[in-house]
């Protein structure tokens, strides 16, 4: 009777023993693909809140300038009518709306390029070697910030000189978008300097 239950025993350990052998490798596998989903979730949190902080201060650069930003909207409708033109005034709306549209698209790019820069930085260096491009970062989002909250209603002087009304206000989106953008290169430029150099100091 002892001999068959030690006989039974250790068949039941050995056919436990696979189970729980498993039963960790699961465990640490489930572990793993926890870690990575937590990562990853830090990840997206991280970038929102970039984004959040960017769009906050956007917002409230809108507010500051909403009295102005009205005054010439009002200003651009009342002279919209006096346009005898059907097909010009048309024209003019159209382009109006396109301009507050051509910015969102481009300053929207801008904060995600600058939301994985902060993130590639934050990973790389010391804080003193962070100092120089992070201080171009932060010059870059204020630029966006600023860029983002912009309006550009076109200035209607008379029918007769639409075309060059419409062409100041373009002009002026294209500049001030031009200067925007050299500050994001500029911070892409000093972090990717920085990775570069954190790379071969790693390497040596």
């Amino acid at each position: 009777m002892v001999k068959k239950l030690l006989i039974f025993f250790t068949i039941f350990t050995f056919l436990l023993f696979p189970s729980i052998i498993f039963a960790e490798t699961n465990t640490g596998t489930n572990s793993a693909e926890a870690r990575l989903r937590e990562q990853l979730q830090m990840k997206k949190a991280e970038i929102m809140d970039l984004r959040g902080q960017i769009k906050s201060a956007i917002q409230i650069k809108r507010e500051e300038m909403k009295s102005v930003t009205q005054a010439k909207r009002d200003e651009f409708k009342i002279k919209l009518q006096t346009i005898k033109d059907e097909r010009k005034k048309s024209l003019v709306e159209r382009i109006d709306i396109k301009l507050s549209s051509v910015n969102a698209k481009h300053t929207d790019r801008f904060t995600e390029v600058l939301n994985n820069l902060q993130i590639i930085l934050d990973k790389i260096g010391t804080d003193t070697d962070k100092a120089t491009a992070q201080a171009t970062i932060n010059e870059a989002k204020v630029a966006v910030e600023n860029q983002a909250a912009k309006t550009y209603t076109i200035t209607i002087s008379a029918e007769t000189a639409l075309r060059a009304d419409v062409g100041a206000v373009i002009s002026q989106l294209r500049l001030d978008l031009m200067a925007t953008h050299k500050l994001v290169i500029d911070a892409k430029q000093a972090v990717q300097s920085l990775r570069k150099n954190s790379a071969n100091t790693t390497n040596l």
